[in-house]
C-alpha cells in the first residue's frame, strides 16, 4: 500500500469516469501524458492491468471496474472527512447537492423552502436536481434526497416530512361511461394512467390485489397524468396533492376510498454527509416547514401554496 499514490488513484478514477484520458486531462487540469503515467504506476503497484488500451478505445478491465467502484466510495468518504474536519462549527456556507421527486411536491412545495432556506444563508448554496432516477445514496454524490416510499438502507439517515395520500381518480365523464368500479379487479376491465411502475399493489387491511399496468396509458409526470384523467382517458393514482383542489370542484372522482395508501415522505441523508452542519441545518429547517406548506396546498391548491410564504418570515 505504500507504494500506491493517491494522485494515480485520483487520475484513475477521473479517466474511469470520463472515458478517456484525453476527456479526464481536460477537466482534472492534467496532461494527458502525466495522467497515463499515473495510472500505469498505479497498475505496476497494484501488479494488475486497471485498463484495456487500444489506439481507438480504452475501457476498464473486471478487475478495473471492480477497483473503480471501490475507490470512488473510499475517496468520497474522504473528501466528507476532510471538509467535516475543515468546516466551521458557527459558519454556514459551502455546497448541498439535493435530488427530490419533481412535480407539485418538489417544485411547488420543496423548492420554495429551499430558495428561502439560501436567502436566510447566503453562504450556502443548494443545487436542487428534479430528476426521477432512484438515487444511490451511498455511491452517489448528492448530500440529502427527498423520496417517497420506504428506505432502501436503514443505515441512512432519515427524516419524515409527511404522510401523503394517494388516491384512485377519475373524470365524472369517464365512470358515466363506463362500468362502476367497485373493487380493484374492476381495473381490470378500465383503461389506466400510470408513470413506470409495472403494477398497482392495493391494499385495505389484510386484503392486497395486485393490478398489472402493462396496457395502460404510460406518463412519466404526474401532473400530465392528471391532465390525461380530467380528460377522460382513464382511472389514474395520484398523491392527494395533485388532486385535491379537484377532487373538491368535482373535476375528479375518488374511486376505491377504502384503498387508498398512505405513503411516507422522507428526507434521506448519508451519514458522512449528515455530520456537516449545513446539511443538518437544511434538514431541520425543511422539517420545521414543510408540514404547513403542505396543509396550504391542500386546503388551496399548490399554485396557491406556491404564492403564500407569509408563515415562513
Amino acid at each position: 500500500m505504500n507504494n500506491i499514490s493517491w494522485r494515480g488513484i485520483r487520475a484513475f478514477i477521473s479517466v474511469a469516469e470520463h472515458g478517456g484520458f484525453t476527456a479526464a486531462a481536460e477537466v482534472s487540469g492534467f496532461s494527458k501524458a502525466n495522467l497515463s503515467q499515473l495510472v500505469t504506476e498505479l497498475e505496476a503497484a497494484l501488479s494488475v492491468q486497471l485498463l484495456y488500451r487500444t489506439t481507438r478505445q480504452l475501457r476498464l478491465t473486471e478487475i478495473g471496474e471492480g477497483y473503480y467502484e471501490r475507490c470512488k466510495l473510499a475517496m468520497q468518504q474522504l473528501d466528507s472527512a476532510a471538509e467535516w474536519a475543515s468546516q466551521s462549527t458557527h459558519e454556514l456556507k459551502g455546497l448541498i447537492r439535493m435530488n427530490a421527486v419533481g412535480g407539485p411536491l418538489g417544485e411547488d412545495l420543496l423548492a420554495p423552502l429551499v430558495i428561502d432556506f439560501q436567502r436566510r444563508h447566503p453562504g450556502i448554496k443548494v443545487d436542487l436536481d428534479f430528476s426521477s432516477i432512484r438515487v444511490d445514496l451511498i455511491a452517489s454524490h448528492y448530500d440529502l434526497v427527498m423520496r417517497m416510499g420506504e428506505l432502501p438502507d436503514s443505515s441512512l439517515i432519515s427524516k419524515r416530512l409527511h404522510t401523503v395520500i394517494t388516491r384512485y381518480v377519475a373524470s365524472p365523464d369517464f365512470l358515466r361511461n363506463n362500468h362502476q368500479i367497485k373493487t380493484p379487479n374492476d381495473l381490470k376491465n378500465v383503461p389506466l394512467i400510470c408513470g413506470s411502475v409495472d403494477y398497482w399493489a392495493l391494499s385495505c387491511k389484510a386484503e392486497r390485489v395486485t393490478i398489472h399496468v402493462d396496457d395502460a396509458i404510460k406518463v412519466s409526470s404526474g401532473r400530465v397524468m392528471r391532465q390525461a384523467a380530467l380528460a377522460g382517458l382513464g382511472v389514474t393514482r395520484l398523491p392527494d396533492v395533485y388532486v385535491q383542489e379537484d377532487l373538491k370542484n368535482g373535476r375528479l372522482v375518488e374511486v376505491l376510498p377504502d384503498w387508498s395508501e398512505e405513503t411516507q415522505l422522507t428526507l434521506i441523508c448519508p451519514p458522512l454527509r449528515h455530520q456537516l452542519h449545513r446539511v443538518r441545518v437544511l434538514m431541520e429547517f425543511l422539517k420545521t416547514h414543510f408540514e404547513a406548506r403542505y396543509q396550504c396546498a391542500l386546503s388551496n391548491g399548490p399554485s396557491e401554496a406556491l404564492k403564500s410564504n407569509s408563515y415562513l418570515y
